[in-house]
């Protein structure tokens, strides 16, 4: 869903709060940050979810999960921090999608996970699954 991405992504780079935590710069990205992005970095895809084909009119049910990924010393904190203003823009407030109707838009679940990269530094990744409902116009 093109439209879907490009609103996410559109929302998430116009949040100045999570721009200024990101460096200024718009290291927000579908599916997967590219090899060798310094952190901080925020990624967003689609996790489950589609068509629900409960009515005549085409309408979908997504989760979405969004991520923040940060390392070092204070990458936990720093993940965190760029998750609460992803949750800020995203919860409960409306997503503008061309073609659709959004009409639902909750986070619905936290995930925090840590990795080691073979450095041995940790790489914290700090989000929340969304819950995206949007109905075609």
């Amino acid at each position: 869903m093109n439209e879907l991405n490009t609103a996410i992504y559109s929302k998430l780079q116009s949040t100045s709060a999570i721009r200024s935590l990101l460096a200024g710069t718009t290291a927000i990205y579908h599916l997967q940050a590219p090899e060798g992005q310094a952190y901080p970095y925020v990624v967003f895809n689609v996790q489950a979810g589609g068509d629900e084909n409960i009515t005549p009119r085409r309408t979908k049910d997504l989760r979405v999960w969004v991520r923040a990924y940060a390392a070092g010393a204070n990458g936990a904190a720093q993940a965190g921090s760029i998750d609460a203003q992803v949750d800020t823009a995203l919860h409960l407030v409306p997503l503008t999608v061309s073609g659709w109707t959004n009409f639902w838009l909750a986070r619905v679940q936290d995930i925090e996970l840590v990795e080691n990269e073979p450095s041995g530094r940790q790489v914290h990744t700090c989000g929340g699954v969304y819950r995206i409902r949007i109905e075609d116009t």
